[in-house]
């Protein structure tokens, strides 16, 4: 028997809130952020310590030193650490960035007193045993060995090392020679300088109560290294950016990796939020004009997209393509058309609404749950932001103008003063 369907009805989004969470301060110093949510009995803790590339003596040492946290303790070698964590399903993940190193354990929340006093010492007491280090350079070395194989890959390498400089942490190419260089010796000494109270925050999210934190309070919050802090003393190296025109010749003789980008700023200057608009219109989503120009109507590439990226202490602005060697001048010639299109022509405001509504989307999922929720304002604490930076997003997203968004690509959008990379 046929009925009548009538149609949910669409609204875009309007409102969107940062999650209320909790911050308290951990005995030693700590500041520790708390978000409790979710159906399920399970917690996410993440220690962030800002002891990432930036603040290293030897290149890569904070990524190995991350990396070597998980295998093995003074206490436990790195099969027994595994055992401990795996037995109990929990998961834990180490990581080391450009800015900080991250310590991550997914548990069930009935578990963490196991795990609580082991999770701190990885965090206190990690083993760096030589053969741990050796297997792990292996790994990497054969890693990296086939990444430098790739176009895209090395477009990127040149693209951050043009635009911050090869003696900048965040245009630093680590090689192969980089990894095989580094000793056990190397890793005690970036952690014993720099996993630090001081330059530490802690992320706590999921199923807990008064019990767990106390749990937290009583590990965690007693890690006092002997060792001092290795806190900055000067404001480290100044970037120093390129522009015109990197040919390179790659392993891939069959497409070209297309990258083209520019210095910008963290997220804390205050054009970020409405740059962040114009980006999206640019190539930060599938409907983007990058994407329906060059892709659908031309047929010149599979996918292109730009990004604003920021990190703690600075930022870029890029694009970034494949293509066909035979297309490369004419995918060049039509992101510069777009580019001056949005310096000289006004948004829409039917195109503008549809950058807003898919942000608005896109910004929903991110705070979706407890998880989610905390890792977007982990992002936020990494990078010196407090809420109203929130508030102050959302207002950009539906408010900036198309005249202010113009004179943003005037101001930021001259490909004159970007720098092309184009390895083929």
């Amino acid at each position: 028997m046929a009925t009548n369907m009538v149609p949910p009805q669409i609204h875009a989004i309007r409102h969107l809130s940062l999650p209320e969470y909790e911050t308290s301060v951990l005995e030693n110093g700590i500041p520790m952020h708390m978000l409790p949510g979710g159906s399920e009995p399970v917690m996410k803790i993440e220690l962030v310590v800002r002891a990432g590339a930036w603040y290293e003596h030897k290149p890569t040492a904070a990524e190995f030193m991350a990396g070597l946290l998980s295998e093995g303790t003074r206490k436990l070698n790195s099969a027994q650490l595994a055992e401990h964590f795996e037995s109990r399903g929990a998961t834990l993940q180490t990581r080391g960035g450009v800015d900080t190193v991250r310590v991550r354990l997914y548990t069930l929340t009935r578990f963490l007193p196991e795990l609580i006093e082991t999770l701190t010492d990885v965090i206190s007491s990690p083993l760096f045993d030589p053969g741990e280090l050796k297997v792990y350079t292996a790994n990497k070395v054969e890693r990296l060995q086939i990444d430098l194989k790739k176009n895209e890959v090395l477009a990127y390498r040149h693209l951050t090392e043009g635009i911050f400089g090869p003696g900048h942490p965040y245009g630093r190419n680590i090689k192969p020679e980089n990894y095989l260089a580094l000793t056990p010796e190397d890793l005690a000494h970036h952690h014993a300088y720099y996993m630090h109270p001081d330059k530490g925050m802690l992320f706590v999210s999921g199923s807990f109560g008064a019990k767990e934190i106390d749990l937290i309070q009583h590990t965690i919050g007693k890690w006092n290294p002997a060792f001092p802090n290795g806190l900055e003393t000067n404001p480290g190296p100044m970037a120093v950016s390129q522009s015109g025109l990197l040919e390179i010749d790659g392993p891939q003789s069959h497409q070209a990796a297309i990258r083209i980008g520019r210095k910008l700023f963290p997220q804390m200057h205050p054009d970020y939020p409405e740059l962040h608009v114009l980006n999206t219109i640019l190539g930060g989503y599938f409907g983007s004009r990058l994407m329906n120009e060059i892709r659908e109507n031309q047929g010149l590439t599979y996918g292109i997209y730009s990004s604003v990226d920021s990190f703690a202490k600075d930022g870029c602005f890029y694009i970034s393509t494949e293509t066909a060697t035979d297309n490369i001048q004419k995918v060049i010639d039509s992101i510069r058309q777009e580019t001056l299109k949005l310096q000289t022509e006004l948004i829409p405001e039917e195109e503008l609404q549809m950058a807003r509504n898919y942000m608005m989307g896109h910004l929903m999922t991110q705070l979706d749950g407890a998880f989610a929720s905390m890792d977007y304002i982990k992002s936020m604490k990494i990078e010196h932001l407090e809420n109203e930076h929130f508030v102050r997003t959302i207002d950009s997203i539906q408010n900036v103008t198309s005249a202010r968004l113009q004179e943003l690509a005037q101001t930021y959008m001259d490909l004159d003063q970007w720098i092309t990379v184009v390895v083929r």
